[in-house]
């Protein structure tokens, strides 16, 4: 089965392909923007010298110019997204792109097989209740606009996925990962809390960070990808999770001592709910970056399974205090 992995120079896609190879695929197709990171493609076929390795530059956004990349493959793994930049950037590269490279399968009656590297921010969880269980069956947003910009395109990627999905006759299966964290990812999550004028704000509390290791994360979107039935849907989140908290006195004790203020939960909503009133008021001269919908979607305490990847066979391989310590580590060198 010939494998591609779209966004394989990127933080996440290069460990997809090392762990595809690692759990037995042997004929891979690694997708980049233009050219692999130096020695990416030289070390994969250092460790894995039997595999059939080969890499294609195509920008996602070129409609009309992705039949080369396409041709051929049996599976995609689709991890290309738009993480940061303006809303209308995360949205082309996040939600056209996907609709140009699976209407380029689709039209070719290449790759039947699409596993799509969604994310936990694609679930409707401002309903429920504190310390509720956040599993598969959690329904999603119905648009997701009010998750802000990166919520927003990753709704409507996994909308458009399912429709093309239906169209063409793909096997769609989706992960959903956590917070991807590790060496080169960043050290701190918005649902922590965040940098402002000098200070930060501890926003998450004892609420849990659901974490995900690259390496672990990786681990599972390559096991989902050779065992995941078709139309399944996996939660992608590490054993053992800290708290909010807990994960920031790690930060500060081991990367950067910080000037801390933190933000009970209910402070927080408050919060929200008058800088919502202001910015109608001042007519927008104020952007409602976090609105009580964000707030309770975001903040509120929650406990997370990922019981049915465990089911398909994938165990956790680097612990969460180990890649903690590793994170930290990389963070504060002096590179950094």
């Amino acid at each position: 089965m010939k494998i591609l992995v779209t966004g394989a120079g990127g933080f996440l896609g290069s460990r997809i392909a090392a762990s595809l190879l690692a759990q037995g695929a042997t004929d891979l197709r690694l997708h980049v923007r233009e050219r692999p990171p130096r020695g990416l493609i030289e070390d994969l076929q250092v460790r894995y010298p039997h595999a059939r390795i080969e890499w294609v530059g195509a920008n996602l956004l070129a409609r009309g110019m992705l039949a080369p990349l396409v041709e051929g493959v049996d599976c995609i793994v689709h991890a290309a997204a738009g993480m940061r930049g303006a809303p209308a950037d995360m949205f082309a590269n996040t939600v056209v792109g996907t609709r140009n490279l699976l209407d380029a399968a689709g039209q070719r009656g290449a790759a039947r097989r699409i596993v799509l590297v969604s994310s936990f921010s694609v679930y409707r969880t401002e309903p429920l209740g504190a310390d509720a269980l956040l599993d598969e069956t959690v329904p999603v947003e119905p648009i997701g606009i009010e998750k802000g910009p990166y919520g927003y395109a990753k709704t409507r990627q996994e909308s458009l996925a399912l429709e093309l999905a239906q169209r063409y006759g793909f096997d769609l299966v989706r992960v959903r990962p956590g917070v991807i964290y590790g060496p080169g990812g960043g050290g701190l999550s918005p649902r922590v809390g965040l940098r402002v004028l000098g200070l930060f704000f501890s926003l998450g509390g004892r609420a849990l960070l659901p974490l995900s290791y690259v390496d672990n994360c990786a681990d599972a979107i390559a096991v989902a990808t050779l065992k995941g039935s078709p139309g399944s849907v996996f939660n992608v989140v590490d054993d053992d999770l800290p708290s909010c908290s807990a994960y920031l006195r790690g930060y500060r004790a081991n990367v950067q001592k910080l000037r801390v203020l933190p933000v009970p939960y209910p402070a927080l909503l408050l919060g929200s709910r008058l800088l919502v009133w202001y910015h109608r008021k001042s007519k927008g001269q104020l952007p409602a970056v976090f609105t009580p919908y964000i707030v309770r979607s975001m903040y509120r305490p929650l406990r997370y399974s990922n019981a049915a990847l465990k089911a398909l066979g994938w165990r956790q391989r680097i612990a969460t205090a180990d890649g903690m310590a590793i994170t930290f580590r990389d963070a504060r060198a002096p590179s950094k």
